[in-house]
């Protein structure tokens, strides 16, 4: 398979893991919050394999905009070395999250690493012009907008734009309009 297949099935990969990552947190958000509620009230309960899926194709998706970075292209020396830490972090954080069942202090810990992970990639994306500005910026505006996340009050649908930002970022990809196409022009 070419590079650009690989991208652009990865492409296609991020893009419906966004996408059921959107679908997964909005159900999430409309369950019932409070002492008051009949379970699963604000619970990932039922909610098990389809949560792990989404990240799993995310991680598809983090590979595809890292390939270049293997082959020696892309970035430059400042957005390769901040590129490579975001997604080895993005990989662990999704590894600790799928194991851990997203439960509990370990899966806390596993999100905050992948959203840590997520900023980095997406700064590295930004300076170096790898992927349009826009797509660069969805995804850090995702990512800090998850920082928001609360269980148990509206703020549970700042999960969503986090996986709105890798259905962009699947079709960037998908597209041929990422780290192919773009190349660095910056940061160096």
């Amino acid at each position: 398979m070419s590079t650009s297949g690989l991208i652009r099935g990865s492409g296609l990969a991020a893009l419906l893991g966004g996408a059921l990552w959107v679908v997964v947190f909005a159900i999430y958000a409309l369950r019932a919050s409070g002492p008051g509620a009949e379970p699963p009230y604000r619970s990932f309960e039922g909610l098990g394999i389809p949560g792990r899926l989404p990240l799993l194709l995310i991680a598809l998706g983090f590979m595809g905009l890292d390939w270049p970075t293997w082959r020696g292209e892309g970035y430059g020396r400042l957005g390769r070395g901040l590129g490579r830490v975001g997604f080895g972090l993005a990989l662990l954080g999704v590894f600790v999250i799928v194991g851990s069942g997203a439960s509990g202090t370990v899966g806390i810990i596993g999100v905050v690493v992948l959203m840590v992970a997520s900023l980095l990639v997406g700064a590295a994306a930004l300076l170096t012009s790898v992927l349009p500005r826009w797509g660069a910026i969805v995804l850090i505006v995702g990512s800090l907008t998850f920082f928001l996340f609360d269980t148990e009050t509206a703020r549970a649908w700042c999960a969503v734009p986090y996986g709105v930002a890798w259905i962009a970022l699947g079709y960037l990809q998908w597209a041929g309009r990422g780290v192919e196409l773009q190349g660095p022009t910056r940061a160096r």
